[in-house]
């Protein structure tokens, strides 16, 4: 009962966040994230997740710890968002692997499990309430994307293969975004 409290206020407050973005009132706080803690945090929280069972969750080895400054709260829900379709995509027994390193002068987020995804579901996976898990779906893709590029001066995309599988990724500036706009283009 605890849990699926806290999953409902959450999808609650999701769905608030959402709502804000696209109409461009979302404020956004942005504070000092050490990545590799902010990771640990976020992977943790995955693998006792409903979601995870019987699927594995860990932190890349190789993960750096970097430091940027940004909203936490909407960086926390991208990259959840990330893990949790990650699990979702997974068999039991397969594992999510998380990590974070530089790429081109920005925090690089990235989140890799072995499935591919169909070519004719990667054209739509960031289309607002296209899902392949039925109604009532389909806002994290298009969430993780809308928030990352309009209030995270960021960028999300993914690539897939049926040989090395999917990795969703996420970049962000390492530099103080607090001179930047706090709200939508």
């Amino acid at each position: 009962m605890d849990q699926a409290s806290v999953q409902l206020i959450d999808e609650i407050e999701a769905q608030r966040q959402l709502v804000a973005a696209e109409n461009n009132e979302l404020k956004t706080d942005p504070t000092p994230v050490q990545t590799l803690r902010f990771l640990q945090e976020v992977t943790t929280l995955y693998q006792r997740h409903p979601v995870a069972e019987k699927r594995f969750v860990r932190l890349d080895a190789n993960v750096e710890d970097l430091k940027l400054v940004t909203d936490r709260g909407l960086l926390k829900r991208v990259i959840s968002n990330m893990i949790k379709n990650a699990l979702e995509a997974c068999k039991p027994g397969q594992t999510v692997t998380v990590g974070c390193n530089t790429y081109k002068g920005m925090a690089r987020f990235w989140v890799y499990n072995p499935n591919y995804i169909p070519r004719h579901i990667q054209l739509q996976i960031f289309q607002r309430s296209f899902s392949t898990k039925g109604v009532g779906r389909g806002l994290g893709t298009y969430s993780m994307k809308l928030l990352s590029e309009n209030y995270l001066h960021g960028s999300v995309s993914f690539q897939s293969s049926e040989k090395s599988g999917t990795v969703f990724l996420g970049l962000y500036p390492l530099a103080d975004i607090r001179k930047a706009r706090t709200h939508g283009k």
